[in-house]
């Protein structure tokens, strides 16, 4: 895509987040409420800031184990937390900042640590990690929405959003089985976009086998490491649920861990699902507030969780961007 279509795009996402995010906050009543709510946080925000910071080193610790597995324990031993954490941020705020959402991101982290470990290692554990953390995004997803199907006044819609939640983990589910039964040549297929993830005119054959290679061998990994990274990844949404208790506790001070649950596997589906919009402007804040309304609470309490957890993020994205300026 050309940067002159690239900026088009993100304009005219951004205007639509924008009308979006200022219609739902009129809907819940207006900037008012919502900008007290977010006032009424004061210094926890130091607090869920800290605990977004966490959470990444999680899935950043998730992702060097993959590297140690991947790398054989000699190389993967050259990448540092520092450097895989900078990398981190830095994918993360490119993943928020443009409507490319992981195809910038991913390659974004490839790209920062190419001189710690070799292409093959970095495409595979990236890759890889990525597979851990979309089957523990599945298992959030189902509880989630089992244990939201439970509570009555459900609206039709959010049964409906739910059953489609259903649907698509049954039908990845089953294309991941089919895939590791089968082992079909993927990545020969799309050798053009892993040649430019690692930056190079033509990315040999050879190499693409070799990196599919180590993603077909995760279920003969030792136990202990496949437990390893998917620990890390269970601290990550336990984090996440963590924050959203903490943000509703300064909000509404009986909520329950159960309701953090909620807003929190609502929040992830939204990740997920709109991750092509920048920041997810206006997304978040009308999901949560839905959510928030389903379960009872003040859909004005949704849409400052929203609005505070997006705050977090452009903190931590500002901190990736000047670790890469620095450099």
């Amino acid at each position: 895509m050309s940067r002159s279509r690239s900026y088009s795009l993100n304009i005219v996402v951004a205007i639509v987040g924008v009308a979006l995010l200022v219609f739902t906050v009129q809907r819940v009543g207006g900037w008012s409420g919502i900008v007290e709510g977010i006032a009424g946080i004061g210094w926890w925000f130091a607090a869920v800031v800290l605990l977004g910071a966490l959470r990444m080193a999680c899935r950043t610790r998730a992702w060097m184990v993959c590297v140690t597995q991947v790398a054989g324990g000699g190389v993967g031993a050259e990448l540092r937390f520092v450097d895989a954490f900078s990398a981190w941020i830095f994918s993360d705020a490119m993943g928020n900042l443009t409507p490319l959402g992981l195809l910038a991101s991913e390659p974004a982290k490839i790209l920062m640590v190419r001189s710690k470990i070799s292409t093959v290692a970095s495409i595979a554990s990236v890759t890889i990690e990525n597979l851990f953390y979309t089957a523990s995004v599945c298992v959030v997803l189902l509880a989630g929405t089992w244990l939201f199907l439970q509570r009555t006044n459900v609206p039709p819609g959010l049964e409906h959003i739910s059953e489609v939640i259903l649907a698509a983990v049954a039908i990845g589910t089953l294309i991941a089985v089919w895939v590791v039964r089968t082992r079909p040549a993927v990545l020969p297929t799309l050798a053009p976009i892993v040649s430019k993830l690692a930056g190079k005119a033509d990315a040999p054959a050879e190499s693409l086998r070799e990196v599919e290679a180590h993603i077909y061998a995760v279920p003969r990994w030792p136990i202990g490491r496949i437990a390893h990274v998917g620990l890390w990844e269970i601290a990550f949404h336990v984090g996440a649920v963590a924050e959203v208790w903490l943000v509703l506790r300064l909000l509404v001070p009986d909520i329950t861990v159960a309701e953090a649950f909620l807003l929190e596997s609502a929040g992830r589906f939204v990740t997920v699902a709109f991750k092509f919009v920048p920041y997810r402007l206006g997304i978040d804040e009308a999901g949560s507030g839905a959510v928030a309304t389903a379960l009872g609470l003040p859909p004005a309490i949704g849409v400052t969780l929203a609005l505070i957890r997006r705050l977090r993020i452009i903190v931590l994205n500002a901190f990736g961007l000047l670790r890469l300026a620095r450099k």
